[in-house]
């Protein structure tokens, strides 16, 4: 009898005291929220926007000072710190930065720690920004490869042409890396890849040009429009008409095509006109930017 009063009393008592545990993180918890707030906690962003978060404290607490520290996907940036001094322990601060150019490198975190006197941390909280970059400057920073071709609610896309890699650089050059499968007919050995430009409206991106040339017409520019459908959170969705009315009897001289491409980090391997003679793709009368 002794013994099974034992093994219940111990549970009884481990119980209590996991009680009174739960209760002490919760009464920290709640301190801890008391303390430095944020108006925002994440926010989605681009270049050149302005962050604003309200900072807020509690009256009568022994925070002195609010640091600012900045990390760009966990890496710190040593020459950011900032300092704000609180009023008799109380706070009502409007936090400003502009995000700039590099802060789309990776996730943004600005670390507020609220410390007092002594310089000893009472209490921290974060702004996690999530930096979309610009349309036109989004384009640039990666390549482009792709992953969809939808045609009368087909997908066409080959795994031939899936490993085809589109550069768009900044002088307004377009280069084309056919990758280690050229497409069965290889149709991009007919074309030198020679130029691309856009339609903008305001930072929107409304129009994408790319100009080829065809080995058959070497001084005619093959100039090509796609309607910009999406160009943003890692995606590029292209749409344009074409004939197609040569190649199935289902086909018009005025096919939609639809075109889903996913960016791609710049890479030294990029090798345009690859397994090719790069000399034999060379068009003298191409002329970046002269084609609109």
């Amino acid at each position: 009898m002794k013994t099974l009063k034992k093994i219940l009393f111990i549970p009884f008592i481990l119980g209590i005291v996991l009680s009174f545990a739960i209760a002490a993180c919760d009464d920290s918890k709640e301190q801890g929220h008391q303390l430095l707030t944020l108006s925002s906690y994440s926010e989605k962003v681009k270049i050149g926007d302005i962050v604003s978060v309200e900072l807020s404290l509690p009256e009568n607490n022994d925070i002195s000072s609010i640091s600012v520290k900045k990390t760009i996907s966990g890496k710190s940036v040593e020459d950011y710190n900032k300092v704000i001094e609180t009023k008799n322990g109380t706070l009502s601060y409007k936090f400003e930065e502009e995000v700039i150019s590099g802060d789309e490198n990776g996730v943004v975190v600005y670390s507020f720690y609220a410390k007092n006197v002594n310089n000893e941390i009472l209490d921290a909280s974060d702004l996690v920004l999530t930096v979309d970059l610009a349309e036109l400057p989004l384009l640039l920073k990666y390549d482009w490869q792709l992953t969809q071709q939808i045609i009368q609610g087909e997908d066409w896309a080959t795994p031939d042409l899936k490993d085809d890699i589109r550069r768009f650089n900044s002088d307004l050059t377009y280069e084309m890396d056919w990758g280690s499968i050229l497409s069965a007919a290889a149709l991009e050995t007919l074309n030198s890849y020679c130029s691309w430009d856009v339609d903008m409206n305001g930072s929107k991106v409304e129009s994408l040009y790319t100009v080829t040339y065809n080995i058959f017409q070497p001084t005619t520019p093959v100039i090509q429009k796609y309607k910009v459908i999406k160009l943003a959170d890692r995606e590029m969705v292209l749409e344009y008409t074409t004939d197609l009315s040569g190649l199935d009897p289902s086909f018009s001289d005025n096919e939609l095509v639809r075109e889903t491409y996913s960016p791609v980090s710049k890479t030294d391997d990029f090798t345009p006109y690859r397994g090719q003679n790069p000399d034999s793709y060379i068009i003298e009368s191409c002329n970046p930017g002269s084609y609109k």
